[in-house]
């Protein structure tokens, strides 16, 4: 009796050894080099500003009083610069200035007003920091501060004047001629984007005499355009005019260095795509974007734009471009596609400001070239840096067995690890299929789980009650997928015991129209996409009804190619300003875009996740009130 006791005992222990390991050890936290200022300033300057802040923060850790506050002010700076406004709030948040000089509370109040301000609530912004401006004994560089955030915020209102006076006073409180310089190139960038019609209109409100003297020199700039004689007379006019003005000591092309000049008057804008190819309906789709725009735009010096079929073979795009050089395009946006765009950026002779509509293999960060387009690696890497900061470490993906699904996979692993995440498990499925239970299953871990359990079955000759557990060390998974296979694998997920394990995804996942009865597969999926699919009000409706109005793909797919074309003819006043001020961000339909070291316009998605069916937004970004930088006014 006591031998068959031991026996069962020795069996109990057996199983629960087994049935233990059916359950994934727990990861130990990513191990990081310790944080150095060093690193957090070379990601800074390389533009990697949640990579910057992430090592801001950690610094923070250890530090006391006021280091700690100042290194987590530097930190929710470096948050506000990537655009992620639901983390710099927390850390903002977290800052406690009680008791430590003023400066300190100065500063978390103006990152407060900036956070407003790109929120959109310009006008909560601008009564924040007239409360700061109130405080006493400031010193020049907090107010040089207060003032750039002012002129950010006017430009959010749609009041460059306001923005300009701004950056005028500004100059009164920095110092050294390299921040004078820059400074005065961002006075330029906004009279540069202004119209004939806006700037007049400007000029004949303003009585402040520097003021004026900007908004005449940007006149006689936009007036004599491609007339140097004439150009030399009216600078000679205006230096008599303005003998003593900031902006005479200098050429006004002087004031942008080596980047593209879309300074003046631009009378023809040639738009390269791929009509008649296996692309023409979303080529089709940038052309009406990018042409209604045009038809918007009510400024009688508006450029005429004129549209090139460049055809089928992606070789041949460097002769369009060459053709529309030749025809007098003094702005070429496009070609759209891959390998028309490495070909143009190869073998063409790029002698005019270029905003290519995707991204090429390789580019020219200091000369013509601007890339833009929708690169589902940006979304990807975008994904890996929302779950990072939402406090997660430990992903898991699943992944598309494609030339796209690789290209995913890679791209958020990648950028995960860099920011010191792990990869716990990565998985590809066959999209042709319907079933994904498998891979979810070896993803999960619960395969392993099932063959321990049949292997102690036969080491004891008996079945066991047991129901095969999820792997517990991970802390979301990452799901690379279309709409249709999205709704097919989250069910799936949740059937395996892993309905709780938050899902991480990018536009794909979202065919682009409310559809609940389908998509209420997807509840619990976190997602980034564009304004112009997730917003439904304010500037974002009145856009959808000015300019597409019968347009037949409305809210498909391809409404995110007609958003393309929409912001690629927005941005072009704008490309000067985003070019040269680090800081400077475009708020468009697509998102909002800042250009990166190598020319490349990134977008900064919204994210939602869906509830009941539909994508709800997670952040409150871009309010009904929020104003876009696309304006249907008579200044285009």
């Amino acid at each position: 009796m006591l031998l068959r006791s031991r026996r069962a005992a020795g069996a109990l222990l057996l199983i629960a050894v087994a049935l233990a390991g059916c359950e994934t050890a727990r990861f130990a936290a990513p191990t990081l080099e310790p944080a150095s200022t060093e690193i957090a300033e070379r990601a800074e300057l390389a533009g990697e500003y949640v990579l910057a802040a992430r090592e801001y923060e950690r610094l923070a850790e250890t530090a006391r009083a006021p280091q700690k506050q100042g290194l987590l002010l530097r930190a929710a700076d470096n948050l506000l610069k990537g655009g992620q406004l639901h983390k710099a709030r927390e850390v903002i948040a977290t800052i406690v200035t009680a008791g430590l000089d003023p400066a300190v509370n100065a500063r978390k109040r103006i990152l407060e007003a900036r956070l407003a301000a790109l929120e959109g609530e310009p006008e909560k912004a601008i009564r924040q920091l007239d409360g700061v401006q109130r405080m006493r004994r400031l010193d020049p560089s907090l107010l040089a501060e207060i003032h750039q955030a002012r002129a950010q915020a006017e430009l959010a209102l749609d009041n460059p004047a306001g923005a300009l006076r701004n950056l005028i006073t500004r100059e009164q409180y920095i110092v050294g001629k390299e921040a004078v310089a820059a400074n005065r190139a961002q006075v330029w960038n906004i009279l540069d984007s202004l119209s004939r019609t806006r700037l007049k209109t400007e000029l004949n409100a303003t009585r402040d005499p520097a003021l004026s003297g900007w908004l005449e020199l940007a006149l006689v700039a936009v007036e004599n355009a491609g007339k140097p004689d004439a150009l030399e007379d009216a600078l000679a006019r205006w230096r008599k005019a303005y003998p003593n003005h900031p902006a005479g000591e200098s050429r006004p092309t002087a004031f942008a260095g080596r980047a593209p000049r879309l300074i003046g008057r631009i009378q023809r804008i040639a738009l390269l795509l791929p009509l008649t190819s296996g692309y023409k309906h979303a080529a089709a789709a940038v052309r009406d974007g990018f042409l209604a725009m045009d038809a918007a735009n009510r400024d009688p010096d508006k450029p005429k734009v004129q549209v090139y079929d460049i055809g089928a073979d992606p070789a041949q795009a460097p002769a369009f471009y060459a053709q529309a050089v030749n025809d007098g395009a003094q702005v070429i946006v496009g070609p759209l596609g891959r390998e028309a765009t490495d070909s143009v950026v190869r073998k063409a002779d790029l002698g005019v400001p270029t905003l290519l509509l995707s991204h090429a293999e390789e580019g020219d960060a200091t000369g013509y070239l601007i890339q833009f387009g929708l690169p589902p690696e940006q979304e990807a890497r975008q994904a890996a840096e929302r779950a990072y900061l939402d406090g997660h470490r430990r992903a898991a993906v699943l992944y598309p067995l494609t030339s796209w699904g690789e290209r995913m996979m890679l791209a958020f692993t990648g950028h995960w690890q860099r920011l010191g995440g792990v990869v716990l498990a990565s998985q590809s499925y066959l999209e042709e299929q319907n079933d994904f239970s498998e891979p979810i299953r070896l993803l999960l871990n619960i395969v392993q789980s099932e063959e321990r359990k049949a292997l102690l079955e036969a080491q004891l000759r008996q079945r066991l009650q047991f129901e095969p557990r999820p792997r517990q060390d991970i802390d979301f998974i990452f799901l690379a997928a279309d709409a249709r296979r999205g709704r097919l694998i989250k069910p799936q997920i949740n059937y395996n015991r892993a309905a709780r394990v938050p899902v991480y995804a990018t536009s794909h996942i979202y065919a682009g129209k409310s559809d609940p009865a389908h998509d209420a597969d997807l509840d619990g999926v976190l997602f980034g996409d564009m304004p112009w699919m997730l917003v439904g009000e304010g500037k974002i409706a009145e856009l959808r009804r000015s300019l597409q109005r019968d347009w037949p793909h409305a809210y498909t797919d391809l409404d995110r190619l007609f958003a393309l074309g929409m912001d690629s003819y927005a941005i072009l006043p704008h490309l000067n300003r985003i070019r040269q001020e680090s800081a400077a961000r475009f708020s468009g339909v697509t998102s909002g875009l800042r250009l990166d070291r190598d020319g490349r316009l990134q977008r900064q998605l919204l994210w939602a996740r869906f509830r009941r069916g539909v994508p709800r937004l997670l952040d409150g970004i871009l309010k009904p009130g929020g104003r876009l930088e696309v304006e249907l006014g008579p200044e285009g």
